[in-house]
């Protein structure tokens, strides 16, 4: 290990992309998320601090691993335990004041997207290089440390980490479309309902375009994201975050529009994911209810699985959901017949006695949100 070094960074600009990206190219697990161009978007847009690794072997990038520090949202702990004597949950509860008085951080891999190490060679010794770096780059108040993967190859490394001190946490998950097959064979695996909808949204004559990245293009499409997210109460990113994108990554930017009676009835974001053979749908934009009446999801999708399966896509990824059957949004998904992938998940606690009283929190929110 003589030879191997990490060294933490506080901007992806401090890096060489070409190396970045090579490492990216080279690895088993590298995807779009882990480019430079992503990162440098999600930089200069998002109030993030990065808090990036690589490992280098005689002054070159053997592996990247990308992080970044953000805020961490707390539900107020006095209404999670209003009727709970904070004597009654041991010696976490005198950390308890603390989460409200202070604002905490966590380090996650990548966000959003998903992250985790990129290595090219000397597997075993680069990741314990890694674990080293985190104690570093998890300075001042980060509560935690947490590493988000899309791949399920992620779980070659889930003894290793749990040996660190890590947890899983298998709570997200994606649908996920084999496009190697025919799309009759893609339509006859989807639920009755769904075939319905997708055959009378063919009838509708609402058709589907692609849109060009130009300022005008994106600023429409980012009104109607911004009002899908306001109805469904998601969380909405800033424009300056799809400014950012289109610049960094316009080969790898998809923008698809439906069109209705000359209208345009809704819109979808999507990420070329060519080191995953991955056509990722991401962001909606379907503004106005009133619009689903044109069938505007059914022809976004099957345009999109067709286009991707076109151009050599194997994959068609139906976007990050909740692991829950009891939430529409994973039963929608469900029912277009794809395969669902965990979002493999794992966190460590930087901060052992705040780490507690969080953990405690977080378990009487899911009490009363699950």
């Amino acid at each position: 290990m003589a030879d191997l070094a990490f060294r933490a960074h506080d901007s992806i600009d401090a890096v060489n992309e070409n190396q970045w990206n090579h490492v990216v190219e080279h690895s088993t697990n590298g995807s779009v998320f882990h480019r430079y161009e992503w990162l440098k978007a999600v930089e200069d847009s998002l109030d993030y601090e990065p808090r990036h690794v690589t490992v280098e072997k005689k002054g070159n990038p053997v592996a990247v691993f990308p992080n970044f520090v953000t805020d961490i949202d707390l539900p107020s702990v006095s209404s999670l335990f209003e009727n709970t004597p904070l004597s009654s949950v041991g010696d976490a509860a005198t950390a308890m004041p603390s989460l409200e008085e202070a604002p905490l951080r966590r380090v996650i891999s990548a966000t959003p997207g998903y992250g985790g190490p990129a290595i090219t060679t000397n597997e075993e010794e680069v990741l314990e290089l890694l674990m080293e770096s985190v104690d570093e780059i998890c300075d001042g108040n980060v509560l935690n440390h947490v590493i988000k993967a899309k791949e399920t190859e992620y779980m070659r490394y889930g003894k290793f980490l749990a040996k660190q001190g890590y947890q899983p946490k298998l709570t997200d998950c994606r649908f996920e479309i084999d496009l190697t097959y025919d799309w009759d064979d893609i339509e006859a695996n989807m639920a009755k309902e769904r075939r319905k909808a997708v055959r009378k949204g063919r009838e509708s004559g609402t058709t589907v375009r692609e849109v060009d990245l130009t300022t005008d293009e994106l600023r429409e499409t980012y009104r109607q994201y911004r009002a899908n997210m306001t109805r469904v109460r998601g969380h909405v990113y800033p424009f300056e975050f799809f400014e950012r994108l289109a610049e960094e990554i316009p080969d790898r930017t998809k923008i698809f529009a439906a069109e209705a009676d000359g209208e345009d009835v809704g819109r979808y974001v999507y990420f070329l994911d060519d080191e995953r053979d991955t056509l990722h749908y991401y962001f909606p934009a379907i503004g106005d209810e009133s619009n689903f009446e044109h069938y505007p999801s059914e022809r976004l999708h099957e345009h999109a699985i067709k286009w991707g399966k076109e151009r050599g896509y194997n994959y068609y990824d139906f976007g990050s959901t909740g692991s829950t059957f009891k939430d529409g949004v994973f039963r929608y998904k469900e029912k277009y017949g794809g395969r669902p992938i965990p979002t493999l998940q794992w966190e460590k606690g930087q901060s052992p006695l705040l780490w507690g009283a969080y953990k405690l929190a977080r378990s009487a929110y899911r009490k009363k949100a699950y």
